[in-house]
């Protein structure tokens, strides 16, 4: 295990945080923790706080005040890591608006899905009491709250529509559940504390699945290793089956000149999705023009080149004016109930929370954080006319905007969308032949036309001993066409099906398609989806990929697109040699849990591909159903 101690800054009393090897052995890591524990009572350190970020993974807080005791926990063998702490910070600077609303009143007779808001508290106002949950949790006694921060973004999850002007909420209204796991600005955190507390709030509320936490660090991620708060969050959603909606993190570079800094140390969860911002308006200070990434955002690519932010909504603006910051915020309430305007990242993720929360709502089937991770992304798209080369789209804005829960859920006549959420154990794969592509797709040439999004997210396994490796397994996926099928030899230890395919092409390859095709001079509405093959990397727990057959080279065409040709699916699993031989150490099965969506359009909006498609799967024997949604009536905001 290698041993990594960061004594940066030696001035004396201030705070470590301290990370043990973990020797791939539960009681070698217990004695670890006592001889640890033991050595700081014998060289006075004092230990502030003890704290399980994973099942093998805990962290201390201690407070380092002798030259002696430095040098002692460095002496210490068990000791992995150990870097001075900094505090979680919820800070707030608001600027006064005339905007009005109405106060809304839930109707007693109606369910509502519940957001968990983990934050520094909602205060008790007219526009927010009456859809405050009665119960609640909190780890800090009201006279230590400063709930300026978690009004502001329970505000936005409840009236986000009303303030803005916009339709983009499904229901009528959410349910808020008031976590307090922040006191806001009347004292310091830290990570660990602010874990503790979101863990304790999670797991006492096992009825909440979506939560909203616009809280972090102010500390950049590393390229090659993952942080121990990201590693954290993953665990807690694991061990909870829950789905945590995560600000991406702001940062003040934009003011020196100086490119965005990457996404925060708290924001490199793979299980959370991960929220950036983008201006909706420009004034004359502002930097950022609408649409565009704001200034203030924090970008990616998160540790192992992943994509994180996942998503971005419009968080505000922000510019410079007599060399001051001066900003363009979004609108929501203060402690007085009226209307204040701010930015940040903070800001942009509560809508994302109210639309996830929604959607698990009307859904109306057994709670699937994977599921709603996937259709999130697989529905999002980039604003119109955004003029950016693809690799900075994905870098800034991840996937997208995503859309509301009504229009996921229900396809028009033109498109349908397949959804295939299984476990593939390692050795298995899943291959589809002659899968159902709609026979009106066809132009009058006699080749396949269509749009394709296909978005894969898989459970990958994880080991947080393994930095850059931290993620332990992969699912590929390859959607494309064949000639004929023919006879495999199952005798050689690499084939498993006796059948195949032959004179095959996976269409989800960059390379069959045209340059003008990438995202780079877009010419069609397509642009807003495109990602392609190239952000579909091995070991990134989320690929997507969209595709327009007609962007496709004339060459490849002919070859690979002539209507008497057949489609196939593959889906596929790797696995690290490290959790392989784990495997066999432990005497224990590997799998992954993953969710692939599907979706195949007509661009000209004309076919009948859903009627069409869902006939083929019943004649061609696929065991598959409708998503089951619930009644529901929406008044639209005016």
């Amino acid at each position: 295990v290698s041993k990594n101690i960061e004594f940066t800054e030696k001035t004396l009393d201030y705070m470590e945080r301290v990370r043990l090897c973990n020797y791939n052995d539960f009681d070698l890591n217990n004695h670890a923790k006592h001889l640890f524990e033991q050595a700081c009572e014998a060289t006075g350190i004092k230990i502030d706080a003890k704290v399980r970020f994973t099942s093998d993974m805990t962290i201390y807080r201690v407070t380092v005040d002798s030259l002696e005791q430095l040098n002692a926990m460095g002496e210490f063998e068990g000791v992995y890591s150990a870097e001075k702490t900094y505090p979680i910070l919820a800070s707030m600077d608001f600027l006064d608006t005339e905007t009005t609303v109405a106060v809304k009143q839930p109707d007693e007779e109606e369910e509502y899905p519940v957001v968990g808001v983990l934050d520094t508290g909602i205060a008790d106002i007219s526009y927010l009491t009456p859809w405050k949950e009665t119960e609640e949790h909190t780890n800090y006694p009201s006279e230590y709250q400063d709930n300026s921060h978690g009004t502001f973004v329970a505000g936005i999850i409840e009236y986000g529509d009303e303030l803005n002007g916009t339709n983009v909420s499904s229901l009528n209204g959410v349910k808020l559940f008031n976590a307090v796991v922040h006191p806001g600005n009347t004292m310091p955190i830290y990570p660990e504390e602010l874990i503790d507390n979101v863990r304790e709030a999670v797991e006492n509320n096992p009825e909440i699945k979506i939560w909203n936490l616009s809280l972090g660090t102010t500390m950049e991620s590393e390229l090659d290793e993952f942080s121990e708060f990201g590693m954290a969050l993953d665990n807690i959603q694991d061990e909870n089956n829950v789905l945590i909606i995560k600000s991406a993190g702001n940062c003040t570079n934009f003011a020196k000149g100086l490119p965005k800094s990457r996404i925060s140390k708290t924001a490199d969860s793979v299980r959370s999705l991960v929220v950036g911002s983008i201006a909706e308006t420009q004034e004359e200070k502002d930097y950022a023009e609408p649409n565009m990434p704001s200034p203030f955002t924090r970008v990616g690519p998160g540790p192992a080149s992943i994509v994180k932010p996942d998503l971005v909504y419009y968080g505000g603006n922000a510019g410079i004016e007599n060399g001051k910051i001066v900003i363009n915020g979004v609108p929501s309430f203060g402690l007085d109930g009226s209307v204040y305007r701010n930015v940040g990242t903070s800001f942009s993720t509560p809508r994302v929370s109210r639309i996830a929360a929604e959607l698990a709502f009307m859904m109306h089937e057994d709670f699937d954080a994977l599921l709603i991770k996937a259709l999130m992304i697989h529905y999002a798209k980039y604003p119109a006319d955004i003029k950016m080369k693809m690799t900075d789209k994905v870098a800034q804005m991840g996937f997208g905007m995503p859309v509301g829960a009504r229009e996921i859920l229900y396809n028009s006549p033109d498109e349908i969308t397949l959804i295939l959420r299984d476990t593939l154990e390692k050795g298995s794969f899943i291959e589809m032949f002659d899968f159902p592509y709609p026979t009106s797709l066809v132009d009058g040439n006699g080749f396949f036309r269509g749009q394709i999004i296909l978005t894969l997210v898989n459970k990958s396994l994880v080991d947080e001993k393994q930095a850059g490796e931290y993620c332990q397994s992969n699912i590929d996926v390859l959607f494309g066409t064949y000639e004929t099928e023919k006879e495999r030899d199952v005798t050689k230890p690499t084939i498993k099906n006796p059948r195949g395919v032959d004179v095959n092409q996976n269409l989800l390859a960059d390379s069959l398609y045209s340059a003008s095709a990438k995202g780079v001079h877009p010419i069609t509405g397509f642009e807003r989806e495109c990602t392609l093959v190239k952000y579909g990397k091995k070991f990134h727990p989320v690929k997507k990929y969209a595709i327009d057959l007609a962007d496709m080279t004339p060459s490849n065409r002919d070859k690979w697109l002539p209507s008497n040709r057949k489609w196939y699916l593959k889906i596929e699993g790797l696995y690290r040699d490290f959790i392989e031989k784990e495997a066999v150490k432990k005497d224990f099965q590997l799998s992954q849990e993953y969710c692939m969506i599907l979706t195949i359009r007509d661009p000209e909006r004309t076919a009948p591909v859903y009627d069409e498609v869902a006939q083929q799967l019943t004649t061609r024997n696929f065991i598959h159903h409708d998503v089951r949604v619930r009644n529901v009536v929406h008044v639209a905001n005016e």
